[in-house]
């Protein structure tokens, strides 16, 4: 069977090029479609970026750091960054990555006990819709000594916990937040408090070891308890 070759279209003795389906697109939806990518996987959207011209320009836009997904060995490895992979955490910084400004604010609290610091960067972050960022804010509300800001967290954690979906998010930044501390020198004293807010026998869910750490509780005290128990490292 002989093999067919295409030709490009010639309309009226001019001969017209072939243009690529991404091409024809508004540059925002495919800013918006990589960024989706991005906030996937990293290993597809250097793929994708390498795949053709479009995607590898549009795919340096801010938009696309702003939402990119941070593998942690980018943020807590113990071995110094290439300068490949400075570069790419400079760009998501400049884009003010929300995971970025998250593990920013971690660092700031628990390493460096400012908490200015930490707050300027947690508000960008929640103001981005950052689960986790949202998560540590509670956390900090309910470690501060002012009884309105426990207040206000235990409400916060509380209410998250309600939440099904948002119980499997916390499940997996309260991993994350115990990892980063077990990796980090911690220097702000704040963690050696022993607060226990529940003061009655809910206290033996706590001391049993919270066996089921994802379930919903009807106390608030002992979702704070339990939060605070797993961070800090208590039995």
């Amino acid at each position: 069977m002989p093999r067919i070759t295409r030709r490009p279209r010639q309309y009226f003795g001019k001969i017209q090029p072939i243009v690529s389906r991404f091409e024809t697109l508004p540059n925002e939806l495919v800013s918006e479609v990589l960024a989706r990518v991005a906030a996937s996987s990293v290993i597809d959207i250097i793929n994708a970026k390498s795949s053709c011209k479009t995607f590898k320009e549009i795919g340096e836009d801010s938009h696309v750091y702003h939402h990119m997904s941070l593998d942690k060995k980018f943020i807590d490895s113990w071995t110094p960054l290439s300068e490949e992979q400075q570069v790419f955490l400079n760009k998501c910084w400049k884009s003010e990555n929300p995971e970025l400004l998250y593990r920013q604010a971690i660092s700031d609290y628990f390493k460096r006990a400012d908490i200015e610091s930490a707050c300027k960067y947690l508000l960008k972050a929640v103001d981005a819709k950052h689960v986790g960022a949202v998560y540590l804010t509670c956390i900090m509300l309910i470690l501060s000594d002012d009884d309105k800001f426990k207040d206000k967290g235990i409400e916060m954690i509380s209410n998250m916990q309600k939440s099904t979906w948002l119980r499997r998010k916390l499940a997996l930044y309260r991993e994350s937040l115990t990892e980063c501390l077990r990796r980090m020198w911690v220097k702000n004293p704040i963690l050696n408090r022993m607060l226990f807010f529940c003061q009655i026998r809910h206290q033996n869910h706590w001391r049993s070891g919270w066996r089921d750490m994802d379930a919903e509780l009807q106390c608030q005290a002992c979702c704070v308890d339990r939060e605070i128990s797993s961070i800090c490292g208590f039995p």
